[in-house]
């Protein structure tokens, strides 16, 4: 290109007339005007037409897990709220990375939504295109952590349980919603600080990861108490421990103690507990949320959520904004470290900007 009063003509110019350069500059900042107001009017009347006609929501597990019956319950309810079709679809793999690199790469105009667990707070450790950072976070609740084995399996406590490990290390099987996931996690904080070594077993989601304890595929199953609960109730599953710092009551059982109160050095990890959200990318269109968080406070608050959030044995959270920031962040740095520090991650959290808590 040629400088010529202080601006660079391309290549194509410098044939011309000074006089035609002009005239052939003026058209083209013309059109580049043109251009820019009809795709800020086409934006504009996208924004207007929100919420769309159908919302994608991208679940990152499999079909009958908690993350996958949150979105569905959630979406159920959202739509009378927001007057659309909220339309819910799977898809598991690489540790929720799959799902979130999808979303992620598709239109960020508030239309296509991820279904996702706290399982996005490893995102970056594992490899995936996102951290904390780049999300909006509409957090349901969430349900405590457990153990659980097949109703007749030889162990009765968790003492049982942890005294046979230690007698043949990785003799034991225990599945998982995903190596390097939540409840694969939980477990191996109870190695590290337990002296044990079991045999983990990752699956895409935590329904496959309990079909395979009553197939007899796996001697036990980390899952969360909201996910295990109908078996425990139905007498199929037995609860071992509750890895969380507080023990549990299933209905109609008795309290399930708390891993802490058996390993004590468990809780110098925690807390490190379960959450189910929606996000959007981080830069959609204010509008967008500015219609999605009404609908978000209104299901919240009805009774039908509620029930719902019950029958998991769960807490409601109904956070968003600034304090899903904050809380978001911590736990991605105590998620992420944790990982780094027992050889899971596959990408070094400083590498990332991720501070060590």
């Amino acid at each position: 290109m040629k400088e010529r009063a202080g601006f660079f003509f391309p290549s194509t110019f410098e044939c011309l007339e000074e006089a035609e350069q002009m005239r052939a500059l003026k058209s083209l900042l013309l059109g580049s005007g043109l251009i820019l107001l009809t795709l800020t009017a086409f934006t504009n009347a996208v924004l207007a037409e929100y919420p769309c006609k159908n919302i994608r929501v991208i679940v990152a597990s499999s079909a009958g897990g908690g993350t996958d019956s949150y979105a569905r319950a959630f979406g159920a309810l959202a739509e009378k709220e927001l007057g659309t079709k909220i339309i819910v679809s799977n898809m598991p793999g690489a540790a929720g990375t799959k799902a979130g690199n999808d979303v992620w790469q598709g239109p960020h105009d508030g239309c296509t939504i991820l279904g996702m667990s706290e399982t996005t707070m490893t995102y970056g450790v594992n490899g995936a295109l996102t951290t904390a950072k780049d999300w909006h976070y509409y957090i349901f609740g969430g349900s405590p952590g457990v153990i659980a084995v097949q109703a007749d399996s030889p162990y009765k406590t968790f003492e049982d349980f942890l005294a046979a490990a230690k007698a043949k290390p990785e003799s034991i099987k225990i599945a998982n919603s995903g190596i390097g996931k939540l409840w694969h996690l939980k477990v191996v904080m109870i190695e590290q600080e337990g002296g044990v070594t079991f045999k983990h077993v990752g699956f895409n989601g935590s329904k496959p990861a309990m079909t395979s304890l009553l197939t007899g595929e796996v001697d036990a199953v980390s899952a969360s108490t909201g996910e295990v609960g109908p078996y425990v109730e139905s007498g199929k599953m037995r609860a071992l421990v509750i890895t969380e710092t507080e023990g549990f009551t299933f209905p109609g059982g008795s309290e399930i103690p708390a891993v802490t109160s058996i390993i004590p050095g468990v809780a110098k990890h925690l807390p490190m507990g379960q959450f189910l959200a929606y996000l959007f990318p981080r830069d959609v269109p204010q509008e967008a949320l500015d219609a999605f968080q009404p609908a978000f406070d209104k299901v919240i608050a009805s009774d039908e959520f509620k029930k719902f959030i019950a029958s998991q044995g769960a807490k409601i959270y109904g956070i968003y904004g600034e304090k899903a920031d904050e809380m978001t962040l911590g736990m991605e740095q105590r998620f992420s470290w944790f990982a780094q520090d027992m050889g899971t991650a596959k990408v070094n959290p400083e590498t990332l900007g991720i501070k060590r808590p």
